[in-house]
């Protein structure tokens, strides 16, 4: 009941300014969510992805998306708010899959660059969401959480990182081919210090310094484990998690 009563006050205060989808064609669902009718903008939504006429149009699966993140905030509806997150990230993805595929074909619908606060924002709910998993030591349901939110964002290595790390300590190994190509990508970039990590994996980042550096130590690695968390402390000296780490290990 805690976590849900807590994750239920950082959804609202994320939401408090949340608008309709910015520049869109469809003036039903525009109207609908503008109204506060969210159930019926999600039914009409959803119905309209199951048409052929607009099953390959990004904006209704974006407003389905979107009205399943207001029913995180709904109390009644918290026995479903996992499915509705789940749901809230793979209709999101695929809004942004049938964007690209819109635009390279020409064709008509909403600015993804007027948008994309609403994908930034689902992207911080699912970290949220993998973050408490780890700190819960359930690794295996950490990774499966940031792989889903992953998908939001599959450019963003911060979140490659951390699902997997948290692959190596569920006992996954496939998580170390993705950590030896995230790792040397993550060096180069913030190398020069002239790049900062983005504000909105910054957690997710942070989360996979920390879970590496522990499955390093737990394997014998100190001496790699120091080397990482190192990196990690240089890119952020200022997240009291990370020093914390780096101060355990390197002192």
């Amino acid at each position: 009941m805690k976590k849900i009563t807590i994750l239920f006050l950082s959804v609202a205060v994320l939401f408090q300014v949340k608008g309709q989808v910015i520049d869109g064609v469809h003036d039903k669902l525009f109207d609908q969510y503008l109204l506060g009718k969210y159930g019926d903008c999600y039914a009409r939504a959803f119905k309209m992805t199951t048409q052929d006429k607009y099953k390959s149009d990004p904006e209704p699966y974006l407003y389905v998306s979107m009205c399943l993140v207001h029913l995180l905030e709904d109390p009644e509806a918290q026995d479903e708010r996992l499915t509705n997150l789940k749901d809230a990230i793979k209709y999101g993805e695929k809004s942004k899959k049938y964007h690209a595929k819109a635009q390279k074909k020409g064709i008509e619908t909403f600015p993804m660059g007027e948008n994309v606060e609403f994908y930034d924002e689902l992207t911080v709910i699912g970290v949220n969401e993998a973050k408490y998993w780890y700190y819960e030591d359930k690794f295996s349901k950490a990774a499966s959480w940031f792989k889903k939110t992953s998908k939001i964002a599959p450019e963003d290595d911060n979140l490659q990182f951390a699902m997997a790390a948290n692959m190596l300590l569920s006992r996954n190994m496939e998580g170390q081919k993705v950590i030896d190509t995230v790792i040397p990508r993550m060096k180069e970039k913030y190398q020069n210090g002239d790049e900062e990590p983005s504000e909105v994996t910054r957690d997710a980042l942070v989360v996979g310094f920390l879970a590496y550096s522990k499955y390093l130590v737990d394997n014998g690695q100190s001496s790699k484990a120091k080397q990482i968390i190192n990196f990690g402390h240089e890119l952020m000296p200022d997240n009291n998690r990370i020093t914390s780490k780096w101060e355990e290990l390197t002192q």
